[in-house]
């Protein structure tokens, strides 16, 4: 009512466009009926504040005057929730993401619309809500980036679109021409298709709020294309329209897609220095989830953020990582892990390398703070380093000579934390723990003994009486083999052990005796075979060597094996056994076989000594019984012509 008058819907207004705003269509049905906006919301009592705010009581009023749908003007209209959030098509938004004092607009939109519609040209142009979302930076339709607009700012009021727009007219033509060609953008179909109320099962960003899913992809696409210290203040438009997309591309394929990008963002990181922190690695996004981190909306994306940089990046205890706790640290570095364990880089480093925890060996250049492992053993062994002792250290302890120490440590009898058993020249580093375990293993069963009978004896007087090596002194100590261990009272250094030298003598001897031979045995038991001739065979492969215990020399011997050898003399004939048999000279034996076209088998020249084919030696012997008998002139004839044929 107005005053004592029905309130009546003006004579002149166009049909609501889509995706219309009530602002917009407000100020385009004030102008085709000749009043500004501001002077037409109050004469038709409509405040002008409650529509700047999107109120449902003006925009239903405005509805009314115009004769549209109310609900359809009501639903893309963004109205203000409170002070931080917004709503348009039943999607919120933060406040700053609705452009209430401004507007962006396509030139080619515009310029449809002088075509497209009768009444005066000023008042054809229509608001889209399009072009008051901050998300949105192009049209789709035209593929140009959107221009910005400065409307006259009145306190408590909507812009007045079309007053706006009205000055802007003359120059159209213009801006169309020298628009911003902007590509087809995937993001902006989504955020549309998302504000008509359409979904798609298939894009990871679906159950999230819009207002979450769009900003997480501008900021997601700004970590992949910018650096992680960029100026945002400093962006153009299509810098943001850029980011979108390529965040939307990212983040829509899901958590693996958004896992990738930050591996990336985190592997650049390789060729940097200073500190390594997560907001210096994956940039604006990890930005606006600690921005936001009081709000559930983005648990999901946070979670994944979360996990990639608790794995991925070197962080101490206690640090705060999007609202969780970083409870023990994940991941090390050499400096880290040298800092923590009080060991040396270099330690670090190498330890590092032999545990297969560093990565191939393109990661050796990368210095301390940049080469990284992940893994729970690496911790493991931080810890065990903080209180490790080295080797003299253990040789105190332990009252233990060098030579023992090294072959216990060699024989896997005392494990190193850094995995230096089987390396020589290294600082090894050992386990409180394991040295007392392997000074019970030495004194376990042990008996105490006041006054030691003269053959019960401390291990290295043991070893000495008994010629034994001490890997067998050892593996009979730990394997439970002696029936007897004493030890001095009160007393628990190495040499307080007892053994009996005597069972250890008795055990050492009754070992298998030997089935091999030495250089010289072989020699003897291959006729003809010079001993110079056995390391030749055995390098070329024609004799096998194996261990075995040697009782002469009281430990393990490497010897000939009896197989190999019979092998062998099964196979070869050597010429000094001819000889034995023929009872000839060694050069008639040889134009003797020449004669018959046999040659030798293997080089004389590398192997010291004639050998020739056992089997074709009997073969001419079983086929002419007079073979050995010898004329100088006959065979030297048969062997020429052999030579000639």
């Amino acid at each position: 009512m107005k005053g004592d008058l029905p309130l009546l819907p003006v004579s002149w207004a166009y049909p609501l466009e889509r995706r219309e705003t009530a602002a917009g269509f407000g100020s385009r049905t004030a102008a085709l009926n000749g009043r500004p906006l501001r002077y037409f919301l109050r004469e038709m009592e409509i405040p002008p504040r409650s529509l700047d705010l999107g109120e449902e009581s003006a925009v239903r009023a405005m509805a009314w005057l115009g004769s549209v749908d109310e609900d359809a003007l009501i639903r893309y209209t963004p109205t203000r929730l409170d002070s931080k959030f917004c709503s348009v098509a039943g999607e919120r938004f933060g406040r700053l993401a609705v452009n209430r004092t401004y507007f962006r607009f396509c030139p080619i939109c515009v310029e449809e619309d002088l075509q497209n519609f009768d009444g005066p040209q000023h008042t054809r142009p229509w608001l889209r809500l399009e072009w008051t979302i901050s998300h949105l930076r192009s049209c789709q339709r035209h593929g140009i980036i959107f221009e910005a607009t400065q409307p006259v700012r009145r306190p408590f009021e909507p812009f007045d679109f079309i007053e706006t727009i009205t000055e802007l007219l003359p120059s159209m033509r213009a801006r169309s021409d020298n628009a911003h060609i902007a590509p087809p953008s995937p993001f902006q179909s989504w955020f549309i298709a998302r504000l008509d109320g359409y979904s798609d099962e298939g894009n990871w960003l679906d159950d999230l709020p819009l207002y979450v899913g769009a900003l997480f992809c501008e900021a997601l696409g700004l970590s992949a294309l910018q650096h992680p210290k960029v100026k945002t203040s400093g962006l153009e438009p299509i810098d943001w329209a850029a980011a979108a997309d390529s965040g939307f591309k990212i983040a829509s394929a899901g958590e693996d897609s958004i896992r990738s990008l930050l591996g990336r963002l985190n592997d650049a990181q390789t060729t940097t220095r200073g500190v390594w922190g997560p907001r210096d690695t994956f940039g604006y996004a990890y930005g606006l989830l600690q921005k936001t981190v009081g709000d559930p909306n983005y648990e999901k994306l946070r979670n994944v953020v979360r996990r990639v940089t608790m794995e991925s990046i070197p962080l101490a205890p206690g640090t705060d990582v999007l609202g969780h706790k970083v409870e023990a640290r994940r991941v090390h570095t050499v400096r880290t892990a040298a800092r923590d364990s009080g060991a040396h880089t270099l330690t670090i480093r190498r330890m590092f390398r032999r545990m297969g925890l560093s990565g191939d060996e393109g990661h050796s250049s990368l210095v301390d703070h940049r080469l990284t492992v992940v893994s729970d053993q690496v911790q493991r062994v931080v810890e065990a380093l903080k209180t490790a002792v080295a080797t003299p250290k253990v040789e105190k302890m332990l009252g233990m000579p060098r030579t023992h120490l090294l072959e216990l440590i060699a024989r896997g009898h005392l494990p190193t934390i850094t995995g230096t058993a089987g390396l020589a020249y290294s600082k090894h580093r050992f386990s409180l723990d394991e040295v007392e375990r392997l000074r019970a293993r030495l004194f376990e069963g042990a008996v105490a003994i006041d006054t030691p009978l003269e053959r019960q004896m401390d291990v290295m007087a043991t070893r000495r009486a008994a010629t034994c090596s001490l890997k067998d002194l050892f593996e009979l100590i730990f394997s439970g083999q002696l029936c007897w261990k004493g030890r001095l009272p009160g007393r628990s250094d190495y040499s307080a052990l007892l053994l009996d030298a005597d069972e250890v003598t008795r055990i050492i001897r009754s070992r298998d005796t030997k089935t091999g031979f030495t250089q010289r045995e072989l020699a003897d038991y291959i006729p003809g075979t010079p001993t110079e001739s056995v390391r030749p065979l055995i390098d070329g492969g024609y004799l096998l060597t194996i261990e075995e215990f040697s009782p002469e020399a009281r430990r393990k011997c490497t010897f000939v094996s009896r197989n190999s050898a019979d092998a062998f003399r099964t196979t070869y004939v050597t010429l000094g056994e001819l000889v034995r048999i023929s009872g000839l000279h060694h050069k008639k034996v040889r134009l003797l076989l020449r004669s018959v076209g046999i040659m030798q088998a293997l080089d004389p020249a590398k192997y010291g000594a004639f050998f020739y084919l056992r089997a074709e030696v009997q073969r001419v012997l079983q086929a002419d019984t007079g073979f050995w008998k010898y004329d100088k002139a006959v065979l030297q004839k048969k062997a020429r012509r052999r030579v000639l044929k």
